[in-house]
């Protein structure tokens, strides 16, 4: 708190203070006071004000750091009424109250929606193995009676598998580290799970698939990983070149890390959007061409890396490549969590 502040927010009590001066110095006069008596009562007074007032300033200053300064130690800013000493005035006492009421109601809300995020969180879980099982059905009689609208619908449908994924991954963001379970993973068998998946999408849109240099072990969360690189896939069939388009999975081993790099000879993406692929909900100038861009998948891709502490990275150049690359440390253990 500074000084300057302190003096306006009292600037009642320095008033005060200069009307009672004047009081006293009209009393002495008419009471025929010698000039030094009253100089005297004057300076004594303005001593014991002067004093109390700074006084009063320092004792609450350092009141105020204090609270702060276990406010910046404390994770939950909003327990700081749980830690601070009840204070002995009664003025204070009342805030004090006051406050603590405050808190407890808020305490009581923010409980009330992690309970209402948790239960949301379960229905959209349960929801999401409830309509896989039709999805699965429906896939199943396409695969089982094909036709060119087999074909076509079999394609909405995995479309449809695709949101439906998004929309599972994104309920758990809030608890990804809870679900993560970490074991040694061959890259191969992910890309070639991701491969088949999208296989028949692939061959309804003329695009090639070229992989080198993936038969590498890492230390990952397989599902997650796999989510990932298939919403970077399905991004490089969506944003596909009209003719000659071509998606190419590579590798590069280093001593701290492995990186794995999806690259398409697609449309591309603008400069100027590049840095913001990432952000939640954002779709670009393509994605506002493609009116089923959510912008939520490389979002998610983003938030996934950060949580399995992988870094993914971004370059493009309009109408020529992209890469999204995927950088996977080697400093992991497994785990069972």
């Amino acid at each position: 708190m500074k000084f300057s502040k302190y003096i306006k927010d009292k600037i009642n009590f320095i008033l005060g203070f200069i009307i009672y001066c004047v009081i006293i110095t009209l009393y002495t006069n008419a009471m025929k006071t010698d000039k030094n008596t009253q100089v005297f009562i004057i300076i004594i007074s303005a001593i014991f004000f002067i004093s109390g007032f700074i006084i009063n300033y320092f004792v609450k200053n350092k009141y105020i750091k204090n609270i702060e300064k276990m406010m910046d130690n404390l994770q939950e800013k909003y327990l700081i009424t749980e830690i601070i000493k009840k204070p002995r005035r009664e003025e204070n006492k009342a805030y004090y109250r006051i406050l603590k009421r405050a808190n407890k109601s808020m305490l009581d809300n923010v409980n009330d929606t992690k309970i209402s995020k948790k239960e949301y969180k379960e229905y959209i879980e349960s929801w999401v193995h409830e309509v896989k099982i039709p999805i699965t059905s429906a896939k199943l009689l396409c695969e089982n009676n094909k036709s060119e609208i087999t074909n076509k619908i079999d394609e909405e449908i995995e479309e449809i598998n695709n949101f439906v994924e998004q929309a599972l991954f994104y309920a758990r963001l809030d608890q990804i580290s809870n679900d993560f379970m970490i074991r040694k993973i061959n890259i191969e068998e992910v890309i070639r799970n991701i491969i088949a998946r999208n296989k028949k999408i692939m061959i309804q849109n003329n695009m090639k698939v070229e992989i080198k240099n993936i038969d590498i072990s890492v230390y990952t969360d397989e599902k997650w990983l796999e989510f990932i690189l298939n919403q970077i896939v399905i991004n490089a069939i969506k944003y596909k070149r009209e003719k000659d388009s071509k998606v190419t999975i590579y590798t590069k081993e280093n001593k701290e890390n492995v990186e794995i790099t999806i690259e398409d000879n697609g449309i591309g993406i603008k400069k100027s959007e590049i840095d913001r692929i990432f952000d939640k909900g954002f779709t670009g100038t393509n994605g506002r061409k493609e009116k089923t861009s959510t912008g939520i998948g490389l979002y998610l891709c983003k938030k996934l890396c950060e949580g399995l502490e992988m870094k993914i990275d971004a370059e493009s150049i309009e109408n020529e490549y992209t890469k999204i690359k995927i950088t996977i440390p080697r400093n992991k253990k497994e785990t069972n969590t």
